[in-house]
């Protein structure tokens, strides 16, 4: 609980949402300026997938190493310097001359991503007094569900209009700008109890939590290998202009910002239903992107369908690990940022070889059977507890709790 006024305390909340916002849309925003990127860094587009490969990797070792190397640390502090890191990487990547430049811009992207989104997940609830505590974290994290779905589209959109250099450097204003309300805005946040190893990896004594992110890797993995080469597969094969894939990517955007909210009342009612229809959903799309995309009609639905599923999925999965066994062991937030960043580092760098070596449209299809194969781990590897109550019949407590479920509002991600 806090002192604070309210408003103030409020506006800080939004302060550290405007970060995850842009951390998220700075990660992701190669994937729609990958064809324009891969020409001007005179890389194949399979290379220029590493753009988004590096900073997963990095982001998924600096999430529990970060948290723990931080100790007692004031948080505003470590938030503060995260802001820095990944507004600078931005500034790099825009005027980088080359490719070898720009990985280092990523490298540094991947520290200020796995740091701030560590640290960010769990002081929602140290902002405003405890009744808000919830709506805070929720709050926080909606600022990436919206990256994940909006900031794709925007960057393919002023990057077609502007170049992609101009949407590095508005991604870069926009960290700049989550800084200088952090330091005006936070207040001093010490921490009594310092993370440790043991803490962060509690999650995994949990037999449902271990499926969950087990299945978390397979499907985030099979999402990246198919959707980070979506654009390069509209301009290619269905004949779609730099305009064009920006309003496609705007619908995917829409659709899943539909998905975040409307998969809360779902898991609400059962959690393993609606985890499984989101999964089956991301494993349709990527089947019908290459079967179906060259005819324009059916590419706005699946781009629907695909955005829907996908800006639901960040929170589905969290809210399974979570609240999926009798309890939410805390600390486990960094573990599930780093499994959900390996996820992308490995779906864009199977993605990439898979098109170098045979195509855009069998990165899709691979994509799709890791996503179903995490479907079927769920399915038939799930635990009931030792009352022989399905675990998925009903969602705990810990959800309503920002200690116990800090990912609430979904993660992007990625």
């Amino acid at each position: 609980m806090t002192d604070r006024p309210q408003p103030r305390a409020w506006f800080a909340v939004t302060a550290v949402a405007l970060g995850t916002f842009t951390l998220v849309t700075n990660e992701l925003l190669p994937i729609g300026l990958l064809s324009a990127m891969s020409r001007d860094l005179h890389v194949s587009e399979g290379i220029a997938g590493t753009m988004i490969t590096i900073p997963g990797i990095v982001a998924a070792i600096a999430a529990p190493t970060l948290t723990v190397a931080a100790g007692r640390l004031d948080r505003r502090l470590v938030l503060l310097i995260m802001s820095v890191l990944f507004t600078a990487a931005d500034v790099l990547g825009a005027v980088a001359p080359n490719f070898a430049v720009m990985l280092i811009a990523r490298f540094l992207l991947g520290l200020g991503v796995g740091g701030f989104w560590a640290i960010g997940a769990s002081i929602g609830g140290r902002l405003v007094r405890a009744s808000g505590a919830a709506k805070a974290t929720a709050i926080i994290f909606s600022g990436v569900s919206i990256a994940g779905v909006i900031g794709v589209p925007a960057g393919a959109f002023i990057g077609g209009a502007f170049g992609w250099r101009t949407a590095f450097l508005v991604t870069a204003a926009l960290g700049l700008l989550s800084f200088l309300l952090q330091l005006v805005l936070l207040p001093k946040l010490g921490v009594e109890h310092a993370v440790t190893w043991r803490v962060l990896a509690s999650v995994l004594r949990g037999r449902n939590a271990r499926l969950g992110l087990i299945a978390t890797l397979l499907v985030v993995i099979g999402q990246f290998a198919a959707y980070t080469y979506v654009a390069p597969f509209l301009e290619q094969e269905a004949g779609a202009g730099a305009q064009l894939v920006s309003v496609l990517l705007l619908v995917y955007g829409i659709a899943g910002i539909i998905g975040n909210f409307a998969i809360v009342g779902a898991l609400s009612r059962r959690l393993f239903g609606g985890v499984a229809i989101v999964i089956a959903l991301i494993v349709l799309s990527a089947v019908a992107m290459p079967l179906l995309g060259t005819w324009l009609p059916a590419v706005f639905v699946i781009a629907a369908v695909w955005g829907l599923a996908y800006g639901a999925l960040p929170i589905a999965m969290q809210t399974w690990v979570f609240t999926s066994d009798e309890t939410a062991p805390e600390g486990g937030s960094a573990l599930y940022i780093s499994a959900f960043q390996i996820s992308i580092a490995g779906g864009s760098l199977l993605g990439g070889r898979i098109v170098d070596a045979v195509g855009i449209p069998s990165s899709m299809f691979a994509g799709a059977i890791l996503a179903a194969a995490a479907l079927v781990a769920l399915t038939f590897f799930r635990q009931k507890h030792s009352a022989g109550v399905e675990f998925d019949q009903q969602i705990p407590s810990a959800m309503a709790s920002s200690e116990r479920a800090p990912l609430t509002g979904g993660l992007g991600q990625s």
